[in-house]
């Protein structure tokens, strides 16, 4: 998965991480091949089709969503296999100038991504700050020790690695850094405050799947 920009949940576990990747809607699909259709001047040949294949890869990313025989790390790779088959099928649809507009909207569209998670990721620090009364030596080796989480825990998503050793060991090595910041009232806090997202998310993703 990509390097993620979500640096300030310091609760947020390999578990809550995959909730929120496999959290896409189909609303949101829908208002995308909507811009698409504009911006590309799509054919309602095209449109139909780009439709079609959209509707295949959300059945398909349902069904892996439910699947209760797969890893989280087996469906992290899946998802990411599926959004490049996905793209390379839509793609083939497109003319080269299609293709070349289509390319900029995807580009324009991770921009905004990234500067969407940085305002929740601001937001979050200093709610977190507020919470745990931080001082703002503490938020910023927070900050830090979270970034570097986030950075080592996206290069081994990527690597496509099987070892759940590897994921428990980095979880393990970020409580205790935190740990190492706070105070053993904040860290109790923290704790709390990292079982109660990880329960809300488990609720939220439950509801999903019976959806």
């Amino acid at each position: 998965m990509k390097k993620s920009l979500m640096l300030a949940i310091v609760m947020m576990t390999s578990t809550i991480i995959f909730a929120q990747h496999a959290k896409s809607s189909h609303k949101g699909h829908t208002d995308r091949f909507e811009k698409m259709k504009t911006d590309l001047a799509l054919t309602d040949a095209q449109y139909a089709s780009i439709k079609s294949i959209d509707t295949k890869y959300n059945n398909k990313r349902d069904a892996l969503k439910n699947d209760s025989a797969q890893t989280r790390e087996a469906k992290g790779a899946a998802f990411k296999t599926m959004r490049t088959d996905e793209e390379n099928e839509i793609a083939a649809l497109l003319t080269p100038d299609q293709k070349t507009k289509w390319d900029k909207l995807k580009t324009e569209h991770g921009e905004k991504r990234k500067e969407h998670f940085q305002k929740i990721s601001e937001q979050r620090e200093a709610k977190l700050k507020t919470t745990l009364g931080l001082s703002d030596d503490q938020s910023q080796k927070m900050k830090a020790v979270n970034q570097q989480f986030m950075e080592k825990f996206g290069a081994l998503r990527k690597s496509d690695t099987k070892d759940k050793a590897a994921f428990e060991k980095l979880k393990t090595d970020h409580e205790a850094a935190i740990k190492g910041i706070l105070t053993p009232e904040q860290f109790q806090k923290w704790t709390t405050m990292r079982a109660d997202m990880r329960k809300k998310h488990g609720h939220e993703h439950g509801h999903m799947q019976k959806g």
